[in-house]
């Protein structure tokens, strides 16, 4: 395809998708799109569109399993936008900035509720996208203002109210989040955040193979307790393999790569698990990582 000159200095080479996810699975798109500028991601995401090419955004790679053989259409990888301003009531972050630290940070940047979400990986535009969280709090809950473009180019800058975020949900999946501002409180104490930071790293280093090849958690928890790990354990699945891929013996709800799984071994132990917890738990799990096919 003939593509803008413009485009052009952000459209990369080939890129095997499993150099750019946390499994290490994934195959090669058409086009692969790294932008270094939010004007024009949003101008390449618009005319992906416009043009028919499927086109999906690349954050830092983590709740995500992409098949192994080509992948058909463009990705548009955020990697490159990024930044941090602080201001008095908020600190502003690109996409493609880490969460991982903006959370180490939040006790001195003076952002509540951050400093309790450790050990979730990724970049700040994937994790606003689907409120990451965990035990100890979730992104949504410190997160003032997401900007970004729809899919006809449109720039948006949106207010974040309660009715935009949900469990793993956001209003924002399927536009483009170029950039998001996060509450900031110059009256907090820092050393009570760094307490709760090292009190949820302390929790997330016993109970989750944070060193293992994975996605993080691979499927939502069930509206009724137990929790989706729970549940995988009892009907006695972990270290349950199909090819490379297993059920982590550490925490049941992480599948990891234990080397040279494929995607098709993936989704395997994936039928696996929601048939054995169909039939033990009476329950159908539903997949919080997302796949692309």
């Amino acid at each position: 395809m003939d593509w803008p000159s413009a485009f052009r200095r952000a459209l990369r080479p080939p890129t095997p998708l499993a150099t750019r996810t946390s499994l290490g699975i994934g195959g090669v798109a058409d086009w692969f799109f790294e932008p270094d500028d939010a004007v024009l991601a949003g101008e390449i995401f618009a005319a992906c569109r416009a043009r028919g090419v499927p086109v999906r955004v690349l954050g830092g790679g983590y709740n995500l399993l992409v098949a192994d053989g080509p992948l058909e259409g463009a990705v548009l990888s955020t990697a490159r936008l990024r930044h941090e301003r602080v201001h008095d009531d908020r600190v502003e972050v690109g996409a493609g900035s880490s969460f991982a630290t903006l959370v180490r940070r939040a006790a001195e940047l003076r952002i509540p509720v951050l400093s309790g979400c450790p050990g979730i990986p990724g970049s700040v535009g994937g994790i606003v996208s689907m409120n990451a969280g965990g035990r100890f709090g979730a992104a949504g809950d410190a997160l003032l203002e997401v900007e970004g473009y729809e899919a006809d180019g449109t720039h948006f800058r949106r207010v974040v109210a309660p009715a935009d975020l949900g469990y793993r949900r956001t209003v924002f999946q399927g536009r483009l989040v170029t950039g998001a501002s996060f509450r900031r409180d110059p009256s907090l104490d820092p050393a009570q955040a760094r307490r709760r930071f090292a009190e949820a790293s302390a929790w997330k280093r016993a109970t989750q193979p944070l060193t293992a090849a994975s996605a993080g958690c691979f499927f939502k928890n069930p509206p009724v307790a137990p929790s989706a790990g729970a549940r995988i354990d009892r009907a006695g699945l972990k270290g349950a393999r199909v090819g490379g891929a297993a059920v982590s013996p550490v925490h049941a709800n992480f599948l990891v790569n234990e080397g040279g799984a494929t995607s098709a071994d993936m989704l395997a132990l994936v039928e696996l698990v929601k048939a054995r917890v169909r039939e033990v738990e009476g329950v159908d799990l539903e997949l919080e990582v997302a796949v692309w096919r």
